[in-house]
């Protein structure tokens, strides 16, 4: 029979990891402008079947996870946005501020020790506020709702009975179009051609990063691992990816933007919005604090993006509007695992972003900018059953 502490190292390993990320991708990474949506599965389970440890067959696992952010530094390539009189957004008055908040509600089927499949029921609510999008105004859009449903089906690489130090996990899953990508507010904005103000509120889609779904279907990969390094130590890496074959949705950019799709002549073209690819890598150590509290500390780093081109070459001419791009956080936790219960805490920090060039950013000889968060707050609590 295994000690209690053998017991809490196993659990550490794959649950705690897996509980800090199980939600993190969101179908816009997660990052202010950069659209990277919250939902990410990552949805590791404790392969442990005995003592009470763990997921056994036939067993579940249901989790809420719930993730809040504020963006409004903006950055273009790696560096701070400024104009030319070296004025940053904030000091010129025209940042872009996003408040987001995600709760994903899932849960997991315990197939066998080995097998195991997941569902996630994300759901979201954003509030923007941007001048531009308001003739020189600062005013709000928002949008909320249910975002884009996730499933994946998991599988331990090796038998997880016979490999309780390490082991690594594979997951392949779907991405469904249920959340609103063509969601409307009111936008203040001048409707006069010529020198004069006009003034009208207009009905028109939110910007990309806060609506609620990217309108394609998609297909998940996953790869996460731990290995024992210690007695009270443990080391874990995970990948995860988006991939969304569809190119766009036909959703119009709300601003009628001059950075993306072709023009004829003085005629602008708008494709909609780019059904883009996300992705996210994390990798880090989890230290037992307290074997008798059953209390973890985790640190580690994370990186999570949307790409310039995707997976099948999309981001040609047929491209429409996204804003490509990646933050890379520190991100320290805590976990508490009382019983058959697992709390987690985070805070990613940010370190580094980088607003890349679009394909129309490119084929028009301008780098436009993004916001990113500071931090985030990540909070998820799971029940075994």
């Amino acid at each position: 029979m295994k000690s209690p502490f053998s017991i809490l190292v196993h659990r550490l390993a794959v649950t705690s990891a897996a509980a800090l990320a199980f939600w993190h991708v969101r179908e816009a990474m997660a990052q202010g402008c950069v659209a990277v949506r919250g939902g990410g599965l990552c949805s590791m389970n404790h392969p442990l079947s005995n003592e009470g440890v763990g997921l056994g067959s036939g067993s579940w696992q249901a989790f809420v996870g719930y993730r809040f952010f504020k963006s409004d530094r903006h950055y273009s390539g790696g560096r701070e946005s400024r104009n030319a009189q070296g004025l940053d957004r904030f000091q010129q008055g025209t940042e872009v501020i996003n408040y987001s908040n995600f709760i994903d509600v899932g849960l997991t089927y315990q197939i066998t020790p080995r097998y195991s499949a997941t569902l996630v029921l994300p759901f979201v609510q954003h509030t923007r506020s941007a001048p531009y999008e308001h003739s020189g105004v600062r005013l709000s859009t928002s949008s909320g709702g249910l975002a884009d449903i996730r499933g994946s089906l998991n599988a331990w690489v090796w038998d997880p009975l016979e490999q309780p130090k390490g082991n690594i996990q594979a997951g392949i899953g779907f991405k469904a179009p249920s959340g609103d990508y063509g969601a409307t507010d009111t936008f203040y904005q001048d409707q006069d051609s010529g020198p004069g103000i006009d003034i009208r509120p207009v009905i028109k889609p939110v910007d990309q990063s806060i609506q609620p779904g990217d309108g394609g279907w998609g297909i998940t990969l996953e790869l996460n691992g731990y290995r024992q390094l210690a007695s009270r130590l443990i080391g874990y890496a995970q990948a995860f990816y988006l991939f969304n074959p569809q190119n766009v949705n036909g959703t119009p950019s709300p601003t009628a933007r001059r950075d993306a799709g072709p023009t004829l002549g003085t005629l602008h073209i708008d494709n909609g919005m780019s059904i883009a690819d996300q992705y996210l890598f994390r990798t880090g150590f989890n230290i037992i604090l307290s074997h008798k509290h059953a209390l973890a500390f985790s640190f580690g780093g994370r990186m999570e993006g949307v790409p310039v081109e995707d997976l099948n070459g999309n981001a040609g001419d047929k491209e429409g509007f996204r804003r490509p791009g990646y933050a890379i956080s520190v991100e320290p936790g805590l976990s508490w695992m009382p019983g058959r219960w697992n709390v987690n805490l985070s805070a990613p920090l940010l370190v580094a972003a980088n607003r890349e060039r679009s394909y129309w950013d490119e084929q028009k000889g301008r780098h436009g900018d993004a916001a990113f968060a500071d931090y985030l707050v990540s909070f998820s609590v799971s029940r075994m059953f």
